[in-house]
């Protein structure tokens, strides 16, 4: 039996020895309960029975926890310069045992471990079963619903770790990835414009209609468009930006029945 009540508790009395009112990590610490929540809204939206929906708010709770540790230790989130996220929450969990904390059973563990390594993956893992794979959508799209409140709601300038928005356009192979295979590959970034189609192609990344429906509701991806407006200067990049939108936007109302 998962003691949601508890495991609350003990995520408190770990992220307390890293500052919690500071800034970015109170950020942190205000997403990951978000995803928790999250999680469990579309655990019931799919019927799952009650320790189901608690383990999907439990990997929630998980999912990033290794993200303090690499503030300390690397003084940034970016993991492209510092350390997988993800893989650390595990080693840290795991490895570490601060899962041992959290009272989980056995039978548990490995599903928490498998959503969390592939909830950053840019594709999951074709060789899950059934329960790994369904735990792994749900806290892939929490995530990534969580995501589009930030980038709507947060300080603007650090969601792309730069201040400078006169940039040059996104560059061919990133349109070219978004356009043709609605997939963002991060080795192909270039400039500073080239990250703004990564959140508009996380949508194609969504597994449940509940997802794509709350993001419509929501009208994310109209307020995100507004702010790449309102910030980036280039005629060009808002030229691209109302394409992407365009796509996006057919995409949803096709699928988000």
């Amino acid at each position: 039996m998962i003691n949601i009540e508890n495991a609350y508790i003990e995520f408190d009395k770990y992220v307390s020895q890293f500052n919690p009112n500071e800034g970015r990590i109170k950020l942190k610490i205000d997403h990951i309960k978000r995803v928790a929540e999250m999680s469990k809204k579309i655990a019931k939206n799919l019927h799952l029975n009650e320790e189901q929906v608690k383990l999907a708010e439990l990997i929630g709770l998980f999912h990033d926890i290794g993200r303090f540790k690499q503030a300390e230790m690397y003084n940034t989130f970016n993991d492209k310069i510092s350390i997988n996220h993800a893989e650390l929450s595990v080693k840290i969990l795991f490895d570490e045992n601060l899962i041992d904390n959290f009272n989980v059973e056995e039978k548990y563990k490995k599903i928490i471990k498998l959503a969390i390594l592939n909830h950053n993956k840019g594709k999951i893992d074709k060789n899950l079963n059934d329960d790994e794979l369904l735990f792994s959508e749900i806290i892939r799209d929490a995530d990534k619903l969580d995501i589009f409140y930030t980038i709507c709601e947060y300080d603007f300038p650090s969601i792309f770790w730069y201040s400078d928005f006169n940039c040059e356009p996104i560059s061919d192979s990133i349109m070219n990835d978004f356009i043709i295979n609605h997939f963002i590959n991060y080795s192909n970034i270039k400039t500073n414009s080239d990250q703004i189609p990564i959140f508009y192609a996380y949508i194609f990344d969504l597994n449940f209609g509940f997802s794509l429906k709350f993001l419509k509701e929501k009208k994310y991806l109209d307020n995100f468009t507004n702010r790449i407006y309102k910030y980036f200067s280039n005629d060009t990049v808002k030229k691209q930006v109302k394409y992407i939108l365009e796509i996006s936007n057919d995409f949803l109302n096709k699928y988000s029945v």
